[in-house]
């Protein structure tokens, strides 16, 4: 595939590019999804690397920190980390709807890197990563194109979201904000973030914790680290 089959903004509804892949709407229409490597996916989409490593960094080392919690299977901190690299894909063709705009890119062009059954988890935690997740939303969102996942895919999807939108948090300033001291408390953990953006990027992460906070019963805590 070339840099000419990529989706134009007009064509980027809500809806997808011409192929009404929809996660609000019944499509009405088949598609074949186009299996794409994530090199190729970085080149056609102008995906920023920078922030695309540091994001996968951050999430792979929230994955870890926080494993005896999420209960994640260690096989998929490669889902997690290959949903970080990509949970950007749709900046570049619609920057105010990029949420939308890549997972029906991803939804046509999933990475290769990725078993088949897998793949709809990275389109779906792109379009949850950009704003707020409450219940309300959540519920909603089950009852969409979303639902039709098997119930342990829409969970496992939930899941590697909220790591995925604290790790993008992480990066919000992109200051190269690095996790510091982390303090297990019994149903709290509290995390000092470093770095010269450490005070916006530890507000954005308690904003961005709110997934997390719906899916787990463990509060996160981010304070910027003491200035030493």
């Amino acid at each position: 595939m070339n840099s000419a089959n990529k989706p134009s903004e007009s064509d980027q509804s809500d809806e997808g590019p011409n192929l009404r892949i929809s996660g609000d709407k019944k499509s009405g229409e088949d598609f074949s999804p186009e299996p794409l490597f994530l090199e190729d996916l970085y080149h056609i989409y102008g995906i920023e690397r920078s922030h695309a490593d540091n994001v996968a960094r951050n999430a792979l080392e929230l994955f870890d920190i926080l494993n005896s919690i999420h209960g994640l299977n260690p096989k998929m901190r490669n889902l997690v980390e290959i949903a970080a690299l990509v949970h950007d894909t749709g900046v570049a063709t619609d920057f105010k709807n990029h949420h939308k705009a890549g997972r029906n890119i991803l939804l046509l062009h999933p990475p290769l890197e990725l078993p088949e059954r897998l793949r709809p988890v990275v389109a779906w935690t792109a379009f949850l990563h950009k704003k707020s997740v409450g219940k309300e939303k959540v519920e909603k969102l089950k009852e969409k194109d979303f639902g039709k996942m098997p119930e342990d895919l829409q969970e496992l999807t939930l899941k590697v979201a909220a790591l995925v939108r604290l790790a993008d948090a992480l990066d919000y300033s992109r200051m190269e904000s690095r996790l510091g001291k982390v303090t297990f408390g019994k149903r709290s953990i509290r995390f000092e973030i470093e770095g010269q953006g450490a005070v916006i990027d530890a507000d954005r992460m308690a904003k961005k914790g709110d997934l997390w906070h719906l899916v787990y019963d463990t509060r996160l805590d981010f304070r910027p680290a003491p200035k030493k």
